[in-house]
């Protein structure tokens, strides 16, 4: 049906344009169908193709909508090979069909013809349709006894596409020689590498630390926010994170929708009041605003990413220059929020090293930022919870098998949003519930870890109990 939408009234106006202006390429059969995709004009056979940008492995299908599990598109377009074809442009449009029927266009742009084209659908979700409108000029050939002008070549392609991550698969790892079946991660050389671009696929030789001996699922969602960071991390001014203050002031919900609520409810438990807050991962400051409003004394923004925010309060810093710094900025501090941050750790998606337990190993860093004992430091900790999943290389769901590892070595306070039916939802990569944590006891450190993984893994009921 939103094919059909755009399909019918574009290629009819199309064929009007042809009808009115009397520059089809000919009168006869002004467009021909070839595919269920395209028209072209007779004599101009067009090919357009659409797939995720580097996957080698992917397999097209007739499917309506097309799927596909990448935020990064690839728009090949290959033209006929012809002696008389010149100036040939490309519009290439994105649409999205709203509730009530409306269409929102969120692109449209015309570009000199090439091979292919990279498109950055990130900020997109769910079904689009994609336009690709190829027009050229044939001349007359020299040893043509017509000498009638340059007409226009025209082809018209549209495909309703579903931007999704693909369907869960389990990995039998180290049945092949390319798997790495020693189990130890550090025999790989892929661990620690950083890659040009972002790898499309989970590397074979990392199979079984990312898939905890392939009793963890893998999806296909593939994201690249390391080559555009330039422009994907702008500066931001201190009117526009008042403007986000004043929001958070007012307890609405930003990005990632409930899990703000479970993090109001959790800093009106435990409020942070002229304390100082390390928030570690960010792309917007809407959560350095949230602390701001709720009486935050300063906020420290850490991240793989150089992030410029504007506001006397903030302090943002790469994780280099993080460790490098010692002594010219607090390195203990009263809080700690980690919101949809760790998850990604170790994916590559932010032009991080590839590394299997790079989310752990990121827990048992942030303790090195608490107080000192006698001052004990909050963690509020929000990461997808559902069934265990890597989501490559867009994010890990945690679940049955991963959360206890995660939140080992911190002490479980309390959680927000959280039930242990969530292991075994339908699968979701949006619901990210709140955890408050704390440093285990000085006097109890051997059994602090112990006793949060107890409450957080299999007796997920302890979690519920804490929220009583």
């Amino acid at each position: 049906m939103f094919l059909r939408a755009f399909l019918r009234p574009l290629a009819l106006a199309l064929l009007l344009h042809g009808v009115a202006s009397g520059s089809s390429a000919t009168t006869d059969d002004p467009l021909t169908a070839e595919s269920p995709w395209l028209l072209h004009d007779p004599g101009f056979p067009v090919v357009v193709r659409v797939a995720p940008f580097g996957d080698a492995a992917w397999t097209p299908s007739a499917a309506a909508p097309l799927r596909i599990p990448s935020t990064l598109l690839n728009l090949t377009v290959e033209l006929p090979h012809l002696r008389n074809l010149s100036d040939v442009h490309v519009s290439i449009a994105l649409f999205q069909q709203l509730s009530g029927g409306d269409v929102k266009v969120l692109a449209d742009t015309q570009v000199a013809h090439a091979a292919s084209y990279r498109l950055d659908v990130r900020h997109v979700s769910g079904r689009i349709a994609l336009r690709a409108y190829v027009e050229g000029s044939i001349g007359q050939l020299p040893e043509s006894a017509d000498a009638s002008a340059d007409v226009k070549a025209r082809a018209f392609f549209v495909r309703p596409i579903e931007l999704a991550p693909s369907d869960a698969e389990y990995h039998l790892c180290g049945l092949d020689s390319s798997d790495d079946s020693s189990g130890d991660s550090s025999t790989s050389s892929d661990v620690g590498q950083v890659h040009t671009f972002p790898p499309v696929s989970m590397p074979r030789s990392m199979c079984r630390q990312f898939t905890m001996d392939g009793r963890v699922p893998v999806r296909q969602w593939y994201f690249d926010d390391q080559t555009d960071a330039d422009q994907s991390y702008a500066a931001r001014s201190r009117e526009y994170i008042e403007t986000l203050v004043a929001r958070a002031r007012a307890r609405e919900q930003f990005y990632y929708g409930a899990t703000d609520a479970y993090l109001y409810e959790a800093l009106r438990k435990y409020p942070i009041a002229d304390q100082h807050v390390l928030i570690i991962g960010s792309t917007t400051p809407w959560y350095e605003s949230v602390c701001i409003a709720h009486g935050a004394a300063s906020c420290t923004t850490i991240d793989y990413n150089q992030l410029r925010y504007e506001h006397p309060q903030i302090r943002t810093l790469t994780l280099a220059e993080f460790a490098a710094a010692s002594g010219s900025h607090r390195r203990h501090f009263d809080a700690i929020l980690s919101i949809s941050s760790f998850e990604h750790d170790g994916l590559g998606r932010y032009g991080d090293p590839l590394s299997p337990d790079a989310d752990l190993a990121a827990m048992r860093t942030a303790l090195q930022y608490a107080n000192p004992a006698g001052s004990a430091t909050r963690l509020f900790l929000a990461v997808p919870v559902g069934p265990d999943c890597v989501v490559w290389n867009a994010q890990r769901i945690y679940g049955p098998l991963r959360l206890p590892l995660l939140v080992e070595p911190w002490t479980l306070v309390d959680s927000f949003g959280f039930q242990k039916s969530d292991f075994t939802a339908p699968f979701t990569i949006g619901h990210q519930p709140v955890f408050v944590l704390e440093p285990p006891p000085t006097a109890a450190a051997g059994t602090g870890s112990s006793r949060s993984a107890e409450a957080a893994g299999g007796g997920a009921a302890a979690t519920e109990r804490s929220e009583l």
